[in-house]
This record gives structure tokens, C-alpha cells and sequence, in this order.
């Protein structure tokens, strides 16, 4: 079988845990036997980007053409962030660099996800070839311009404006082409149902990561980590007000890691409180390492998270997570068991959980065993396994799925 992958961005370009997730996923698929093409976006002075082969799968990018690259977009003007969301409502360009790669790759499914940078004109594409089409959300981007449901003084949008309702209705009127609409959590399928979504076929698959083999050494002081982009949906701000409401005698340490528009406040932080550690965006064995030495993972956010992998990250280190009640984190962080629940926003309850924790009134229960049965629900293997299943009702009567079969006779 031949999946045609769609990402707005695939490593090492990297914004966030969405590409990880694809990644995973191509390279699990590959690995199982079946070819997986890669299509994705560069800048235009990227152009012509090399096409490449990495752990088994090809990868193709290119720029559609737009007033600009979609992750060079911070700094600019609002008219030219206007200009772009007109374009990439229907991008040409896209859509005929994409219809080249089908043509060239004859694949058997097409599967889709951050399509933002590409727009609906890919699934166009897939449709008039007859190819199925499955599509993964990981976030509002088909509901919302910026993708997070925030006004713009960062509270969860209830009531859209005229301009937001038209970018709603169109971006999920293009989704009547898909076949499948697939979410990470309940939550996120819920929120697009309730938007509005077409009446297509909709399941929930979760999202798998690559579990770590080494068992890690905590340092002797009790550090709290929050790993994300440096942004206000993120909840950054919410963790350094709890810092601030903590007795400064109390001895922690919270280290800050990721990039983003608020890393100059980070680093005031960091100059000012020995408490803070700022480290910069970190990947791979630093990432690891930050992990490895944390006592606790803190994801504080405002937005209507979905279904972040630092949770089960986590959950594979027996981390506990202490995490606001929103969106998806219910969903996958289990409160008194893998972490702490608290009310997004609110920094002293934050801060009460992590004195809790560390003067020993709070405490959680069955915390191991709770940790390594999330981990386990959440491994590639699983995801794609998932996967498959979906892709084999796709496919005409008589066409079999390597690593697929096989799982119908396990059951």
C-alpha cells in the first residue's frame, strides 16, 4: 500500500509535537512494509528543496506560493496576514504541485493533517483521482485563523466575529471532500461536531510516541519543567505568577525550555529569580535529559489543548504532570493518579498543588502503575495499528494491508 502523507511542516523543521506525530506515524507505516511519501512545505529561498529518503520514507517540499512561508509569519503586518489566510483559502499553487506528486505517486490513500500553508485544494486534488482521504486535526485550524479559539486578549472564544464565522463555515465546507475525520481526543472531535463538521466518518485515534528504554535519575532538587512554546496560550505567565506566590525559601527549581514571542520576559525571569533555569528550545537527548532530571511537568495552558505528547512523554517516565483542567488534558491526564488538575489561569492554585507536592500533603495514588498503563495506550505501534484498521475499510474489496491482516486474527 502507498500513503501520501500531507504536513504544513515535517522534521527537522519543527514548530511543535504535530510533525513528531507524523513522523512517527510515516516511518511506522514504512517500517511495517508499506511505501509512504512525504509532501510538506519549505520557505521559497529553500527552493528547489532535494527530495529525500529518511528512515524509509520520501519526502517531497515545497513552497506554495503566498505572500509568505506560513513559519516565517511572526512580525507580520496584520494586511499581510490578512492576504494570506485569503490565499491559502484556496491555494492553486498548492493544489497543482500536489496534484504532481499524485500523479507521479499513484498512491492508495491520501492522509492529511496540519493543512494549513497547503489549504483545502489538496483534498480537491485526492478527491477528483478517487483516492480516499483521511484527515488527523491537531488543532482549531479549520474553526479558528489563529487555531487556538482565543479572543485577543487570550480568552476562550465563544462567540466568533462575522470575518472568524466566514473563515468557519468555509474551511469546513471544503472538509465535505474528506472521508474520514479523524481526532487525538474525544474533546477536539467534539468541538469541530459541534462547529459544524459535514456528516463524514469520524473516529478517534490517539496519538503514539516512541517510549524511552532508560530508567531516569531525578536530581536531589525538586525541579519543575515546562517544555512548550513561549507563547500566552501556553500559560507561561501563569507559571512564573505561582512562582511568585511561593515563599522564596522554598527550595525548587523550574526550568523553562521552548522559543517563542515571550523568551526576552523568560530570560528577565531568569536574571532576576535563581529559581528560574531558561534553556532555550531543546530537542532530542537534551531533550531527554531535562526529562530524565524533572521531578514534575508543568502544562499550565489557556487554549483548548488537544492531545499533547509531552503528557505521555511523561507518563512514560513516571513523571507526574500537573496540567489545567481544558480541552483534551482530562482526557489523558488522570487527576490524583498520573498528575494534578487546576483551573486554567489560576496561579495559585498552581501554586498550592506544587507546595502540596513538595511538603508531602498531596500525593498521588497508584501513580506507577497509572503512568506506565497510559504510556503503554499511546506507543507508535498502537497508532498505527489504528491507522490501518481505518485505511483497510477505506480501500476497495479485495485489497490487502500488510500489518493489518494480522491484527483481526490477534482479536
Amino acid at each position: 500500500m502507498h500513503v501520501v502523507v500531507a504536513n504544513n511542516i515535517y522534521p527537522p523543521i519543527m514548530a511543535g509535537g504535530a510533525e513528531l506525530i507524523v513522523a512517527w506515524l510515516a516511518e511506522g507505516l514504512a517500517a511495517r512494509g508499506h511505501r509512504v511519501t512525504v509532501v510538506s512545505t519549505c520557505g521559497p529561498e529553500m527552493e528547489p528543496y532535494p527530495v529525500e529518503t529518511v528512515n524509509g520514507v520520501t519526502v517531497i517540499r515545497f513552497f506554495p506560493r503566498n505572500v509568505y512561508w506560513n513559519f516565517s509569519r511572526q512580525g507580520q503586518p496584520s494586511y499581510r496576514r490578512a492576504l494570506w489566510h485569503l490565499r491559502d483559502a484556496w491555494n492553486r499553487d498548492a493544489g497543482r504541485r500536489f496534484r504532481a506528486v499524485m500523479a507521479d505517486a499513484s498512491p492508495d490513500i491520501v492522509h492529511t493533517h496540519l493543512i494549513d500553508g497547503f489549504s483545502a485544494a489538496v483534498w480537491r486534488c485526492a478527491r477528483r483521482a478517487g483516492v480516499p482521504i483521511v484527515h488527523t486535526a491537531h488543532d482549531y485550524h479549520l474553526l479558528c485563523p489563529r487555531a487556538f479559539m482565543l479572543t485577543r486578549d487570550w480568552k476562550i472564544c465563544r462567540r466568533p466575529q462575522a470575518a472568524c464565522r466566514v473563515y468557519r463555515a468555509w474551511h469546513l465546507a471544503t472538509a465535505r471532500d474528506i472521508d474520514l475525520f479523524v481526532s487525538p481526543s474525544r474533546f477536539l472531535l467534539e468541538q469541530h461536531r459541534a462547529a459544524g463538521l459535514p456528516n463524514v466518518a469520524t473516529a478517534v485515534v490517539p496519538n503514539g510516541i516512541r517510549l524511552p528504554v532508560a530508567t531516569p535519575a531525578r536530581g536531589p532538587r525538586p525541579t519543575f519543567l515546562l517544555m512548550c512554546r513561549l507563547t500566552v496560550e501556553k500559560g507561561v505567565r501563569v507559571v512564573l505568577r505561582a512562582l511568585a506566590a511561593l515563599p522564596p525559601s522554598l527550595d525548587l527549581q523550574v526550568v523553562i525550555a521552548g522559543r517563542g514571542p515571550l523568551e526576552d520576559e523568560i530570560r528577565q525571569a531568569a536574571a532576576t529569580d535563581p529559581r528560574v533555569s531558561f534553556v532555550g528550545y531543546v530537542s532530542g537527548e537534551a531533550k531527554q535529559a531535562l526529562l530524565d532530571a524533572a521531578h514534575c511537568l508543568l502544562i499550565p495552558s489557556l487554549w483548548y489543548e488537544n492531545a499533547p505528547v509531552a503528557v505521555v512523554e511523561a507518563a512514560a517516565q513516571n513523571l507526574p504532570v500537573i496540567a489545567s483542567r481544558i480541552g483534551g488534558l482530562p482526557e489523558f491526564v488522570e487527576d490524583g493518579r498520573t498528575g494534578l488538575l487546576f483551573e486554567p489561569g489560576h496561579a495559585t492554585q498552581l501554586a498550592a498543588i506544587m507546595q502540596g507536592l513538595l511538603s508531602g500533603t498531596i500525593t498521588l495514588t497508584d501513580q506507577a502503575d497509572a503512568c506506565r498503563a497510559l504510556a503503554q495506550r499511546h506507543t507508535v505501534d498502537r497508532m498505527v495499528d489504528g491507522y490501518l484498521q481505518h485505511y483497510r475499510r477505506l480501500l476497495p474489496a479485495g485489497v490487502t494491508v500488510p500489518g493489518c491482516d494480522e491484527l483481526d486474527h490477534a482479536a
